[in-house]
């Protein structure tokens, strides 16, 4: 072989018949490769000759002080996103709290590329938001230990928010301000947030006898794009408080949606939160843009990142996790589109009161 030519870690893998994830955990001493592979790979990389570089080096000394972040969904939905700059914001702070170095990097989960952050050693350990890619569920099939932990998606290692609960007892609260006719406007069941969202619901109108009619005071939009989603709960709104009986409270899975339903509702001389309360699943930025501002149920961005960075902490050290899955109840916040049920809600019947009243 030229000793003048540099290996590479894919010369190594091509070589060895391995990923070159495997090679860099191998030699670097990252990832969960086991102890029969790891020496075959450093075998073959000593009989190429690889001399790893200085920064290769550095990364054998990688402590558990330092810690990953992938963000992972399409670039539009990401910035601006009550979801992931909560995350995002909450992953920097608590790391500098706890003197952490920290790396953020964004994936595109339709992309076969493996994100650096799991295989160059850059981090002892990855917190995961959005999308987990085939890609990096074949990593994780690989490379088992490595120290991986999920927001709100299915993983070995995961935190997911108790949504289920949460619009239970959004329920139970609009119950207790006599609200007794309600409306869903959700999303596809082929998401976890909006199967668990509708489930709670239905559970709370079932335990609490409410006035649910589905074929009339439902609806389930594919929330996609936002001008389109909240068309789509306008378009709903419109036709449901043109009815002559319509709910006094509609719990909605989406902020956008929520705001459609304020527009059809002003639109048809409904006031919020007088003749109408509202609930959404919304975060606080997108909850508070709105007027009047929504009552809403909301990621808890905080305590997820704090409990993911010590279940990362708990993997890097190798010691067991009690708790592989964890289960965070969301945060309810009470704002103006709440309020006391004021009596019987007819949109005809409201009219003619008005009339009477001039």
């Amino acid at each position: 072989m030229n000793r003048d030519r540099v290996v590479k870690l894919k010369d190594i893998a091509d070589a060895a018949g391995v990923a070159v994830a495997t090679v860099s955990a191998a030699l670097n001493g990252t990832g969960t490769v086991s102890n029969a592979m790891r020496e075959r790979v450093r075998k073959v990389a000593a009989e190429m000759n690889y001399e790893p570089n200085m920064a290769a080096k550095l990364l054998k000394q990688k402590r558990s002080r330092d810690l990953g972040l992938i963000v992972s969904d399409l670039p539009e939905r990401i910035f601006g996103s009550g979801y992931f700059m909560p995350m995002i914001s909450s992953f920097i702070r608590q790391c500098e709290s706890e003197e952490l170095r920290c790396q953020i990097e964004y994936h595109d989960p339709a992309s076969s590329k493996i994100p650096s952050l799991l295989v160059n050693g850059l981090a002892g350990g990855v917190l995961h938001g959005g999308t987990i890619s085939p890609a990096v569920r074949k990593f994780l099939e690989e490379n088992p230990d490595f120290p991986f932990v999920a927001l709100e998606e299915e993983s070995r290692y995961n935190l997911l928010s108790d949504y289920e609960l949460a619009f239970y007892k959004a329920v139970q609260y609009l119950t207790a301000l006599d609200h007794r006719r309600f409306g869903l406007v959700t999303g596809p069941l082929e998401y976890r947030r909006q199967r668990q969202i509708e489930t709670g619901f239905l559970r709370a109108v079932d335990e609490f006898a409410l006035d649910y009619r589905p074929d009339e005071w439902s609806v389930r939009l594919p929330l996609k794009e936002d001008a389109a989603t909240t068309r789509g709960a306008v378009e709903f709104g419109r036709n449901l408080f043109s009815r002559k009986e319509f709910p006094s409270a509609v719990i909605c899975s989406d902020g956008r949606a929520a705001k459609g339903i304020l527009y059809a509702a002003c639109e048809a001389g409904v006031r919020v939160p007088e003749q109408l309360s509202v609930f959404a699943c919304s975060s606080q930025a997108e909850a508070e843009q709105s007027f009047p501002t929504v009552s809403s149920i909301a990621w808890n961005a905080p305590e997820a990142i704090f409990r993911g960075i010590y279940m990362l902490k708990t993997l890097i050290e190798g010691r067991p996790l009690k708790e592989p899955q964890i289960l965070i109840e969301p945060t309810m916040t009470i704002r103006e589109t709440t309020a006391k049920h004021i009596g019987s809600v007819s949109y005809t019947h409201l009219r003619a009161h008005e009339t009477e009243a001039d």
